[in-house]
């Protein structure tokens, strides 16, 4: 069976919750824990997935690891819990969660289901779901304990469409310190690099535009600028960060400007 993807929102012993910030890209304290109430394992989820509660499918991951918050990981997936979650208003919904391996795993090498898993480990993760459920004034019921093919059809059957709706702008500049125009490659290798990963790019000029800024001389500077832009579903921060390193190294520049902005699709 083929591995997924996880997003580590809270690692293994934290006695806080972290959510992930799609508007951000990073990872938000969300609530501190009550005294002696930790993660018995990393928690994270499933990213393109939507469960009954419509944020991406929970998962537990069962490792001798602690990862990190945005740690991101290649899992195996071995069973689920099937879970009906009861709301502080009474309404009632689907909130399954994933049980997985990290495939880098040596103690769960061998670890295909959740038969695999000691019943110790199995029941702690049932009483830390009731407990941090009870703790917020819900109530946590697994009705179901699915194995490792049916948690999979789980996760297909969640899958969803993400709309892209967030626009990412990166300013170039067309000319060095010295004036001279960088060269056409530059620009072409990070055309393909951009289409290959978000499926297309559009490009305009601006030229020449007016800094605010002035230099030691005291005249305010001007320069001529391409912009690349693309659309994606959500922001990958760390794709985005080292991006912004390569360029302003490429470029030879003290900043580089991507602003990345929400738009409505109409």
């Amino acid at each position: 069976m083929e591995s997924v993807t996880v997003i580590i929102e809270t690692p293994k012993g934290s006695g806080q919750k972290y959510d992930y910030d799609p508007q951000t890209g990073k990872m938000k304290l969300k609530k501190v824990m009550p005294l002696g109430l930790v993660f018995p394992f990393d928690f994270g989820f499933i990213p393109g997935t939507a469960g009954g509660d419509g944020d991406p499918l929970d998962v537990l991951i069962v490792s001798e690891v602690t990862a990190f918050s945005g740690c991101v990981m290649d899992c195996r997936i071995i069973g689920a819990f099937k879970v009906v979650q009861q709301e502080r208003n009474g309404k009632r919904m689907r909130n399954d969660r994933l049980i997985a391996v990290p495939e880098v795993s040596q103690r769960y090498a061998d670890v295909t289901s959740l038969g695999d898993l000691s019943k110790t480990i199995v029941d702690q993760a049932i009483a830390f779901f009731t407990s941090y459920n009870q703790q917020a004034g819900k109530k946590f019921s697994v009705l179901e304990k699915y194995g490792a093919g049916k948690a999979f059809q789980l996760i297909e059957k969640s899958r969803v469409d993400l709309p892209m709706n967030r626009l990412v702008e990166i300013f170039l500049p067309l000319r060095d310190a010295k004036g001279e125009v960088f060269a056409e490659k530059i620009y072409a290798e990070l055309r393909r690099e951009l289409t290959a990963k978000f499926g297309g790019l559009s490009e305009y000029s601006r030229n020449p535009v007016k800094g605010l800024w002035k230099p030691d001389q005291g005249k305010t500077e001007q320069d001529e600028l391409l912009v690349f832009e693309v659309m994606c579903a959500e922001i990958d921060a760390e794709f985005w960060d080292k991006l912004k390193l390569r360029l302003l190294k490429i470029f030879k520049q003290d900043s580089i400007v991507i602003r990345c902005s929400k738009i409505e699709l109409r």
